[in-house]
């Protein structure tokens, strides 16, 4: 016990564990049921150790603040998607729906960008927020679905257990009992330490992760190791029971309810870098052994694209040509701001 004490000080000193990055309050459920940010918020992101000080501002709607956005423009690009689009640990200028605006503005067009997105949520909440949103569609608008991993192989059936307790976004998959998940956020609240709970050895190691500097240090190298002795990977079971075909019935129903507006719908594919950085894919597929192609997410969307006739744009090559530049925060894994600017560049030029 002295000895993981004095390892546990010595793993603080040298890379504290990082903390959950939210503010309290960030988030509420609106009354149509989708989530949003809460309307007025104002509040910093700090996980401690990828960023400190990034101010998220929420306007009246629940929408995040766009600071380059004109007051009043012809067209509209809405941008439906979860963290990536958001800007998690990134301020609202450094966000990509932001950078997209101030490239737009640069070329003169007439488009005011809106976020949408809000972190935790699937492809199920973009859907009812369309299903919400489409009395106002017209077709002046555009609509941008962002696409990250998580919304291409999480089952239908998990999309919906992330929740809110006592102001902050809780996973499902800490526990079904909602007592004990404000028990363990009010602890959070008082001592700012996260109580982990056991539900199964994945979710309390990311949990304690954030608790401990020692376990955040040992993770993922065990990680590694877990990766290289598995006999496969259980994105081969999720392909193969249909969870990304599953998903794309959603983004078709997305479309429909667009076209039948005279809206325009465009998917943006927005790989993790476990893909497009090299030494990650190799990493995490064991040198390509789990994984046919590290652009996985394109070559899984690309034919379900095709056979609904949704437009699909693929950033992997853009974020695989510069990933050596540094695209996201080392621990926290979102795009950091320099990704972000070159997301919001590349579209520009891509939607108009």
């Amino acid at each position: 016990m002295l000895f993981l004490g004095l390892a546990e000080a010595a793993a603080w000193m040298i890379s504290p564990p990082p903390k959950p990055g939210l503010p309290k309050g960030m988030f509420d459920v609106g009354p149509d049921g989708y989530w949003r940010m809460s309307p007025g918020f104002q509040g910093v992101m700090d996980n401690r150790v990828d960023f400190t000080n990034a101010v998220a501002t929420a306007d009246s709607e629940g929408r995040r603040i766009v600071p380059a956005a004109p007051k009043s423009a012809e067209r509209r690009l809405l941008v439906l998607g979860d963290s990536q689009a958001f800007g998690h640990g990134l301020s609202d200028a450094e966000s990509w729906p932001n950078r997209l605006q101030e490239a737009l503005n640069h070329r003169g067009l007439g488009v005011a960008v809106s976020n949408l997105a809000v972190p935790a949520i699937n492809i199920d909440q973009y859907l009812v927020r369309m299903k919400v949103m489409a009395p106002t569609l017209t077709p002046n608008d555009t609509v941008l679905v962002a696409l990250s991993w998580n919304d291409v192989i999480t089952p239908p059936s998990a999309q919906d257990s992330n929740r809110i307790v006592e102001g902050y976004l809780v996973s499902g998959a800490a526990g079904g009992d909602e007592s004990a998940a404000r028990a363990r956020v009010r602890f959070y609240d008082f001592t700012g330490v996260l109580v982990p709970q056991f539900q199964d050895v994945k979710t309390f190691l990311d949990a304690l992760s954030q608790s401990s500097a020692l376990v955040g240090v040992l993770y993922p190298r065990a990680k590694a190791i877990y990766y290289r002795l598995r006999s496969h990977s259980p994105v081969t079971d999720l392909v193969a029971a249909g969870v990304p075909e599953a998903n794309f019935l959603m983004i078709r129903q997305m479309s429909e309810i667009a076209a039948s507006r005279g809206s325009r719908m465009v998917v943006v594919l927005l790989p993790e870098r476990m893909f497009f950085e090299d030494e990650a894919f190799a990493l995490y597929s064991v040198n390509g052994r789990d994984f046919p192609t590290a652009d996985y997410q394109e070559a899984l969307a690309r034919p379900h694209c095709q056979t609904h006739a949704v437009q699909c744009l693929n950033a992997f090559p853009l974020l695989h040509d510069h990933y050596r530049e540094g695209l996201v925060f080392p621990v926290d894994g979102h795009y950091n701001a320099r990704g972000a600017a070159l997301i919001g560049g590349w579209l520009a030029g891509e939607l108009y």
